[in-house]
């Protein structure tokens, strides 16, 4: 019986070390391959929005920290990481940016700009307007 437990040890500490050294040692590491499809590549996404508040004193790096802790909020770290909302272009003047996050993310994003509810003190409403996968298109 001790012989039978100590083989069965061998064989699944070999098994564990070659899915180790296949998994360490795959290509594409910013590719998600699915069995039978074509690889998802992680592009990325732009999310227009503006923004509807009293105060028109909003800066970029606040409005930020406020959409990321929105979306740690909703979704929690993990979807944090994996989406990495960005803003990337904020004009306080009409009060219109855009969010840059990737494709597998951006739906986190859109669901977590409504749950901004203060910046810098002030009241606001976040709105996402379109969702593009180009500036040029924003």
């Amino acid at each position: 019986m001790r012989l039978y437990q100590t083989i069965l040890d061998v064989i699944f500490g070999v098994w564990l070390i070659v899915l180790s050294f296949l998994i360490l040692t795959r290509k594409s590491k910013n590719n998600l391959e699915l069995r039978g499809h074509k690889p998802i590549k992680n592009k990325k996404r732009y999310v227009v929005f503006r923004v509807i508040s009293a105060s028109s004193s909003l800066s970029s790096k606040n409005l930020e920290d406020s959409i990321r802790s929105a979306v740690k909020d909703l979704s929690g770290r993990i979807w944090l990481e994996i989406s990495d909302p960005h803003v990337i272009f904020y004009n306080p003047e009409n009060m219109s940016g855009i969010v840059s996050t990737n494709r597998i993310g951006y739906r986190t994003v859109i669901a977590s700009l409504p749950f901004v509810k203060t910046i810098e003190g002030a009241e606001v409403l976040i709105v996402p307007y379109r969702t593009t996968g180009s500036l040029k298109k924003g």
